[in-house]
């Protein structure tokens, strides 16, 4: 069985149109911690009640959230059925200045999910799904595949579009039925079979499996007229991440690449640590040595607790890392470039390392968490702000791009005859953005977002470890 909170934040189908530790927490919510209405054999958990846990949560949330004092005081534990309902709700309802909320950000999931998300293992079938319209006429698109997953080993490619699943119609069905058989096979609560059909394509049986992330894939140099370029996907900040990084940047290196360009578009972040290294390895000493990566603050009951991070020069078990010690950098990226990796983007730029970006403004989220494990659950409640080393840090609107342009979904991603990579080669060289008529379905085509859970676009911070 795989549990339903792991996709906790995603809009499901419609039918019409239309690391966890102590989270920082203090003596008060300790108390009630591990209170749990059904405990647990082999852990800390302790015989409680539901009442115990909403009352941790209300604490925790109390002493840590970064807006403690926005969270509406009139909500009463008893009108939610589940902790987790009630945890959901104890957030700011502030806006941003473009209206969006500014806390987008607040969930909880399975402590388990969490550790084996974690850890790099996901249990599906391997596609990243991104969605113009999820209500009739509906349309989704296969943004990735992932190596080594059910859909790869089924030739899922890609820019294939969805239109059945169990023989009913993705695009048009209406019905009840209809839809939750539609949901249920995106979203199995069941591990077995289920039909996709895809534009042009023969129908094909996925099951989902488990398999192994890959968090940096397509290393690559690209020879052009004014040097070799290097590029690579980096689509999480996993603690797996420093390894294949490192092996990244050391094969880069080796080939004397002059810039370097790193995809970026679905990376919704991670672990704050990872961030840091690799920004150290784009860079290197003679711009970071003795600057902080980012510094964070959190709310005024806290703000003894607020800290700078440098940036790593060594990995997690001492050993000292790669860099390329570049001036400049290109990014791809869209509005599902978020949290740590708009780290790396706000650190560089505050050692004044020229960061280009192409693509889309990005998420805007210079929040974190410390994750707190209770009761089987872990909640992420945003408990600090980062600010670069000039000390900016806002950018709850998300970063604009240097040259706008659409994902490319016709191409795969690290074809130099993909509209974002081609356009970040041509700008590195000309400093000019092209032309609106050469940037492929600007303004003509549908714009897609991804479809993943909130908890895919995390800012966390645990420490680093073995320093």
């Amino acid at each position: 069985m795989k549990t339903k909170l792991l996709w906790i934040g995603l809009a499901l189908l419609t039918a019409c149109g239309g690391g966890g530790g102590d989270g920082g927490s203090t003596s008060n919510s300790r108390a009630l911690a591990d209170l749990c209405a059904q405990p647990r054999s082999g852990t800390a958990d302790r015989q409680g009640t539901l009442a115990d846990e909403k009352s941790y949560l209300r604490t925790f949330v109390d002493e840590t959230y970064l807006w403690y004092q926005d969270v509406p005081k009139d909500l009463k534990p008893d009108d939610f059925a589940t902790a987790q309902d009630y945890f959901a709700q104890l957030r700011t309802r502030k806006k941003t200045a473009s209206g969006a909320d500014v806390d987008q950000f607040h969930w909880s999931q399975t402590t388990e999910s969490y550790r084996a998300a974690a850890s790099g293992i996901e249990q599906d079938y391997g596609i990243q799904w991104a969605a113009q319209a999820s209500s009739p006429p509906r349309n989704w698109i296969v943004a990735e595949v992932a190596p080594g997953s059910p859909a790869a080993r089924a030739s899922v490619r890609r820019g294939d579009v969805l239109t059945s699943i169990d023989g009913f119609d993705f695009v048009e069905e209406r019905s009840v039925d209809g839809v939750a058989a539609l949901n249920e096979g995106l979203y199995p609560t069941v591990l077995r079979p289920h039909r996709f059909g895809f534009n042009g394509k023969a129908e094909i049986s996925l099951t989902p499996t488990s398999y192994t992330v890959a968090t940096v894939k397509n290393v690559k140099i690209i020879p052009t007229a004014t040097g070799a370029v290097g590029y690579f996907i980096f689509d999480a900040h996993l603690a797996k991440s420093e390894a294949e990084l490192s092996a990244a940047i050391a094969q880069l290196k080796a080939a004397n690449i002059t810039d370097l360009v790193i995809d970026l578009r679905y990376n919704g972040g991670g672990l704050v640590y990872i961030a840091s290294e690799l920004a150290y390895m784009i860079a290197g000493p003679r711009h970071t040595a003795g600057r902080t990566f980012e510094r964070l603050t959190y709310n005024d009951k806290r703000s003894a607790e607020n800290e700078s991070i440098p940036f790593l020069a060594t990995g997690s078990a001492g050993q000292a890392l790669p860099y390329l010690g570049l001036t400049r950098v290109s990014l791809l990226v869209t509005r599902d470039t978020a949290s740590a990796s708009e780290s790396v983007i706000n650190s560089l730029r505050g050692v004044d390392l020229e960061v280009m970006l192409i693509g889309d403004t990005t998420r805007g989220k210079p929040y974190g968490f410390v994750p707190q494990d209770n009761c089987s659950y872990t909640y992420f409640a945003i408990q600090f702000k980062g600010e670069n080393d000039k000390g900016f840090g806002d950018y709850a609107d998300g970063f604009a791009p240097d040259c706008e342009v659409t994902d490319d979904y016709s191409h795969l991603r690290g074809d130099t005859e993909e509209a974002m990579l081609k356009a970040a080669l041509a700008y590195r060289q000309s400093g000019v953005c092209p032309s609106k008529s050469s940037r492929l379905g600007l303004g003509s085509g549908p714009r897609y977002s991804l479809v993943r859970p909130v908890s895919k676009e995390a800012r966390i911070y645990t420490g680093w470890p073995g320093r």
